[in-house]
């Protein structure tokens, strides 16, 4: 078995120092292998002299030169933070790519075979691309693997109890499957939760008991609940309630992704500020 790949895009923030903090715990207890990304964009210029185009080279080389100065100040700051962490023997490589984070990270998740992307978040009020940030929401709906958002004030503890929303359908399975990898690892129990809303509650009991056959030897609890004013605020509200340290959603559809993350209810503030998304996406 290959050793498994985490790709870490960052622009050297606070929120990415302290969600890079998070991202080596994750990689340390799943033994994976970390990959650093520093990306920058070239602005487009235009030759006002038209004589003079090794001007423009000139130009486009101090900037590449001036990121490239920035990368590596930050890198070793980011060694520095491993040495404090007694985190110096993980495995690490570093990254400098020109280009749009999303469409880099893409072609770097391929040619690397990452199996996980982990970025901060900024775990603002307002809508998605606000809350958590315009490049995490290009990443998650560019790329096919998961990505686990680290909002500002996660602080890595452990991991003891994740919950994984469900419709129990058979598309789910391959997600669990995942999620319950990365909680074995760390010896976390997770909770199945479904909220009835258009479903009835004899018919989620029967799914639950075929998955509960399906999945015999995992530490799973299953939870159905009524739904309270929507489904994402019963949601949240048990999250917050519960203490729950990771939170996995398969993005089925925009409009349930969009109101998770833009409902303004302060259960909903809590708990983009706090509790680490694990985004998979629906198997085709």
């Amino acid at each position: 078995m290959t050793m498994r790949a985490i790709l870490f895009p960052t622009d050297f923030s606070e929120i990415a120092n302290n969600a890079f903090l998070y991202a080596l715990h994750i990689a340390k207890s799943i033994d994976a292998k970390i990959y650093v990304l520093y990306t920058y964009i070239e602005p487009v210029l235009s030759a006002t002299h038209g004589g003079q185009p090794e001007l423009l080279g000139e130009v486009y080389q101090n900037i590449e030169l001036s990121q490239f100065e920035h990368y590596k100040k930050k890198t070793q700051e980011m060694r520095d933070l491993l040495e404090r962490e007694n985190l110096s023997d993980m495995e690490i490589v570093f990254m400098f790519e020109e280009g749009p984070v999303a469409s880099v990270v893409k072609n770097i998740v391929d040619r690397e075979k990452i199996h996980l992307v982990v970025m901060g978040t900024h775990g603002e009020k307002g809508f998605l691309s606000k809350i958590i940030g315009s490049n995490t929401v290009n990443v998650i709906r560019n790329i096919k693997n998961p990505v686990l958002a680290i909002p500002p004030h996660a602080k890595y503890q452990g991991i003891k109890r994740a919950v994984f929303t469900t419709l129990f359908r058979e598309k789910d399975k391959h997600a669990l499957r995942e999620v319950l990898l990365m909680a074995n690892a760390v010896q976390a129990k997770v909770d199945c939760l479904h909220v009835l809303h258009n479903s009835k509650a004899g018919d989620i009991i029967m799914q639950t008991e075929n998955w509960q056959h399906e999945f015999p030897n995992e530490n799973i609890n299953y939870v159905i609940l009524e739904e309270v004013e929507s489904v994402e605020n019963t949601i949240t509200a048990y999250l917050i309630e519960n203490n729950i340290d990771i939170f996995a959603v398969v993005k089925r559809n925009r409009s349930f992704f969009d109101r998770l993350f833009t409902n303004s209810t302060s259960n909903n503030l809590t708990f983009h500020s706090k509790i680490p998304i694990l985004v998979f996406h629906e198997e085709p």
